[in-house]
């Protein structure tokens, strides 16, 4: 595991208490957190009769030569990354300047790429070095990330967690609330972004729902079943755990023996999220039927316009919209389009941005 943050935390608890684990190697920068929220994680598993080997490694993922050596003397079965340089949600939630947070919203969540991407550019160099043919599942941005990734190295994570997956266990939930169904009996097939999750159904999007072998999609509008029973005030909330419990999901299927059906971002590269197979530890698209594998990447690709993303390029540069760009431009970040040689430098750029608004007079974080 790298990174134990608010998500990488509530992996942890979740992968603790998981029977088909039998040891956990966390890896964190800081000297502090680690080794203790490691420690304390695995004596509360005890609690519930688990008791796994586990090691901490204080490790800076930017120390590439280290981390490759440790990823090459442990051989993991999976990574689970949710390293990320900083959590846009500090600002995010703060009371800044009414006119400043229109540019913030104009710029989407793509403006903070370069912080999700940077340790998932310093993960893949290890593991290329390494050698190690491992299966990653990357918590951080993965509708965009991932796809970069297998576009700069060839490879990367095969899945992601949370965004479209939360979608659909909303859709679940509803149905079993409202339509008195068990899961068993109906099918959910959702093409969808983490734009669709955060801005709703105006984003493209394609839903199939059978019940009992019956289409009934067009009974159950997507915009009642995502507000079921409440809408949700993420901005208010601590959702992490939720999307902890969709990588650990992930994990557990790609390291299993049996086929499991579920929902997917990022699945081997591509952009958005999508219903699939897991198998042996491979992933296959599940589209349901009049839906081909290319209309559904195009229509992935259409909803990160409302993440201000316009264009993953065949290089891995990551090319902007034209409102996101103008938005950056007001916040003083060069904002047309970022390649993977200027990630560190942007990520520093937009740490410093931070900094500023976060310290202007009269902030509430």
């Amino acid at each position: 595991m790298t990174g134990l943050g608010a998500l990488g935390r509530g992996a942890l608890e979740f992968l603790a208490r998981s029977p088909e684990i039998d040891r956990i190697i966390t890896v964190k920068r800081s000297p502090w957190d680690g080794p203790s929220r490691t420690n304390l994680t695995m004596i509360g598993a005890v609690f519930q009769g688990h008791a796994k080997r586990w090691e901490h490694h204080q490790l800076d993922l930017a120390d590439t030569d280290r981390l490759a050596r440790l990823l090459a003397e442990t051989r993991p079965d999976a990574i689970l990354h949710s390293a990320t340089v900083q959590s846009p949600r500090r600002l995010m939630n703060a009371r800044v300047a009414p006119d400043v947070r229109a540019v913030l919203r104009q710029a989407r969540f793509g403006m903070w790429l370069p912080w999700h991407l940077l340790p998932g550019m310093q993960l893949m160099e290890a593991v290329v070095a390494a050698g190690v043919d491992t299966r990653i599942v990357n918590a951080s941005f993965p509708d965009v990330v991932n796809p970069v990734l297998w576009r700069h190295f060839g490879r990367g994570p095969v899945a992601g967690a949370g965004n479209v997956e939360v979608c659909v266990a909303q859709i679940t939930r509803y149905l079993v609330d409202v339509a008195n169904a068990v899961p068993e009996d109906f099918e959910v097939s959702l093409v969808g972004s983490h734009a669709l999750l955060s801005h709703g159904t105006d984003v493209p999007h394609h839903l199939h729902i059978e019940l009992a072998g019956r289409d009934v999609t067009g009974d159950h509008p997507l915009e009642t079943m995502l507000a079921w029973p409440e809408p949700i005030d993420w901005s208010r909330v601590d959702e992490f755990s939720l999307f902890a419990a969709s990588a650990v999901k992930n994990v557990l299927a790609l390291i299993g023996d049996r086929t499991v059906r579920t929902h997917i971002s990022g699945p081997n590269g591509l952009p958005g999220g999508y219903p699939v197979q897991v198998d042996g530890g491979g992933i296959e698209l599940d589209l349901p039927a009049g839906l081909d594998t290319d209309a559904a990447i195009a229509l992935n690709q259409d909803a990160a316009r409302w993440d201000g993303i316009e264009e993953i390029q065949s290089d891995a540069t990551v090319v902007y919209t034209e409102s996101a760009q103008a938005a950056m431009d007001q916040l003083g970040l060069p904002g047309d389009s970022v390649a993977s040689d200027q990630i560190a430098d942007r990520a520093a750029q937009l740490s410093k941005l931070f900094e500023r608004l976060t310290t202007m007079e009269g902030i509430d974080a």
